[in-house]
């Protein structure tokens, strides 16, 4: 059955192009970048490899427009959950169950072949990593402002530990016991960060939505939750 029912490239809608997208993305983070092809791309997406090449030129720019435009959801994401919430530790644990929603549903060799990944792709998330600091220290200095994180912690440092934890994703295998799995060491690094900068403050608010969001149903049917204050 084809999914993609594309056949007029020049006139090919934003709508139908971020479908496709949204297509490609859950095979990469299904089957990881190694082993796909553009013939198991077109073959899983019920399309010609012909109709593909004609949109991407090759994997390496299909890959790179897909993680692209990932990140550029995540950021729009965040964007909407900061805007929304009631502080900064609200904002932190609810788009820590969205992502937590995506990595249930990576393959752990996609981290691996990020390692071994087209240098484009590479030199694309090289390019941003003082973006991504950047964005961090700013998040960290509206918890501490929200009395949520606590001011005696050197965020600098904080925000580097963490990126070295979400490394070690890429060698689940060489690093940690057999039988952990993604979503374990991803919760335990991102709790493990919460806890160790919250304020009593902060603390209350962790363990009251941690327990209302990894309990809500619509939580594991990959929806937003709704939060209410006390």
């Amino acid at each position: 059955m084809c999914l993609y029912h594309i056949t007029d490239i020049m006139n090919l809608s934003k709508e139908d192009y971020n479908r496709l997208l949204d297509g490609i993305i859950k095979l990469v983070f299904d089957k990881g970048l190694k082993s796909l092809t553009m013939d198991s791309v077109a073959a899983n997406l019920g399309m010609s490899k012909r109709t593909l090449y004609e949109i991407f030129e090759s994997k390496q720019q299909m890959f790179l427009e897909v993680l692209a435009y990932q990140h550029g959801n995540h950021i729009r994401t965040c964007t909407e959950i900061f805007s929304t919430s009631g502080n900064t530790m609200e904002a932190m644990l609810k788009i820590y169950i969205k992502q937590r929603n995506i990595m249930a549903k990576v393959n752990p060799s996609f981290f691996r072949d990020m390692d071994n990944a087209f240098s484009e792709i590479k030199d694309m998330y090289e390019n941003t990593e003082e973006d991504r600091h950047n964005k961090f220290l700013e998040i960290f200095r509206l918890g501490v402002d929200d009395g949520v994180f606590r001011k005696d912690v050197n965020y600098t440092i904080t925000s580097k530990i963490f990126k070295i934890q979400m490394e070690s994703l890429k060698r689940m295998e060489e690093l940690f016991p057999p039988g952990l799995t993604l979503l374990d060491v991803y919760d335990s690094i991102i709790i493990g960060l919460l806890r160790s900068i919250a304020t009593p403050k902060g603390m209350e608010i962790l363990d009251r939505l941690t327990t209302t969001l990894l309990h809500n149903p619509k939580v594991m049917n990959n929806q937003t939750p709704d939060i209410q204050q006390p």
